[in-house]
């Protein structure tokens, strides 16, 4: 009888929350798209990282990605909770989930590439030291994309750089070179070894702050309409008593995230929904 009443006892203290409950799990698993070299992107995450296994009193595991592919994999089905997705990339994770959900994303400082607030844009670079001057020269020439799923690296030029050239990028640039990150595209171009590439605007503006490149080292030949920054994304099924901690300690103004939005360029973490990438939801449905 004692013990049965002890079980009873137990179960009313921890069966509601965690028996039976889908918040009952051992870790959090985190994954960012790799937009840059992986060891650096996990570095840079540590503060959060850090903040999010203290307050949550759960190791996170961070899901160390080969691909965006990998990443888009992993969040519809389920096998990270968080992901940090580029813009396209959380538009094609929705189209084969609906219910993963985009919550928060950076508000950046402003850059030299790259306004201020939560947007940014895919650029064509050259270098100034080439003589390219004009869109019309790099025709026939060879050129860097990031990885097929990048926003400003790929989809978006092949989607709006037609309209200002008459083609299609296959048919414009002698060759098209995927080098896997905007950082190996910017190197790629910094090293001759292309004579334009397509990358974020962001991720420019971080090779200046880096030194790697001044105001005078690349000249911006096309820029894209503005894009709705990187989205943070809860996997479809995550428990509610889990999510609202979650977005309660990247939204608000806690110092603990300040080396990490330092790494990112950023002022804070805003509020995001599903609403706030339509427009390139549409834009990508579009033959």
């Amino acid at each position: 009888m004692t013990r049965m009443l002890f079980c009873m006892f137990w179960l009313c203290l921890v069966g509601p929350a965690f028996a039976e409950s889908p918040c009952a799990q051992d870790s959090l698993h985190l994954a960012m798209i790799p937009k840059k070299d992986i060891d650096r992107q996990i570095t840079e995450y540590q503060p959060l990282i850090t903040l999010l296994g203290q307050e949550l009193s759960l190791p996170v595991r961070v899901f160390r990605a080969t691909s965006y592919e990998s990443v888009i994999d992993a969040v519809v089905s389920g096998g990270v909770d968080l992901a940090v997705l580029g813009p396209a990339s959380y538009a094609l994770a929705w189209a084969r989930n609906p219910d993963i959900e985009a919550f928060a994303s950076l508000t950046l400082h402003q850059g030299y590439f790259t306004p201020a607030g939560g947007y940014y844009q895919a650029l064509l670079l050259v270098r100034r030291d080439s003589g390219i001057e004009g869109l019309s020269q790099t025709r026939g020439l060879r050129v860097a994309l990031n990885d097929p799923a990048s926003t400003s690296g790929a989809l978006i030029p092949n989607r709006e750089f037609p309209y200002a050239v008459g083609v299609g990028l296959a048919r414009f640039f002698g060759a098209q070179v995927y080098t896997g990150s905007h950082d190996k595209s910017l190197d790629a171009l910094l090293a001759g070894r292309v004579d334009a590439a397509f990358v974020s605007s962001a991720r420019a503006d971080e090779y200046l702050r880096r030194g790697l490149l001044d105001e005078h080292t690349l000249r911006v030949l096309w820029s894209s309409q503005p894009i709705h920054y990187d989205p943070f994304v809860f996997r479809a099924g995550l428990c509610e008593e889990l999510k609202q901690p979650i977005r309660e300690l990247l939204l608000s103004a806690n110092p603990a995230l300040s080396g990490f939005l330092a790494s990112q360029q950023a002022a804070a973490l805003t509020t995001v929904s599903h609403e706030d990438y339509l427009p390139l939801i549409q834009l990508l449905a579009e033959e």
